[in-house]
């Protein structure tokens, strides 16, 4: 689900073939040091994983994670803390195709 330095239409373009839920992770096009969390959810949504002194914040206000894959973990059983996708949890991850 780590697709590297992608963009968001890059990302888009992958979601759109995949069901809602569907998610992948990149790195941030705005600061080298964050991700982005790309989302397929009636629609699509990019949110920010800031990377603050080695602790990973989904947004403006999930607690912090030691590592991105534990958030992804917690959010795909809990459900996400953004506007517009308190309803979503993190369902299907979109692999990269060239990890397969």
């Amino acid at each position: 689900w780590y697709h590297g330095s992608i963009g968001r239409v890059d990302a888009e373009a992958l979601l759109r073939v995949h069901k809602e839920g569907s998610y992948l992770v990149r790195m941030s096009e705005s600061n080298k040091l964050d991700f982005s969390l790309s989302l397929n959810a009636r629609g699509f949504m990019h949110m920010k994983i800031t990377n603050r002194d080695g602790h990973f914040i989904l947004g403006q206000f999930s607690q912090p994670f030691t590592s991105i894959p534990l958030m992804i973990h917690h959010y795909s059983i809990s459900k996400l803390p953004i506007k517009g996708a308190e309803h979503m949890s993190l369902l299907h991850p979109v692999n990269h195709p060239e990890l397969l």
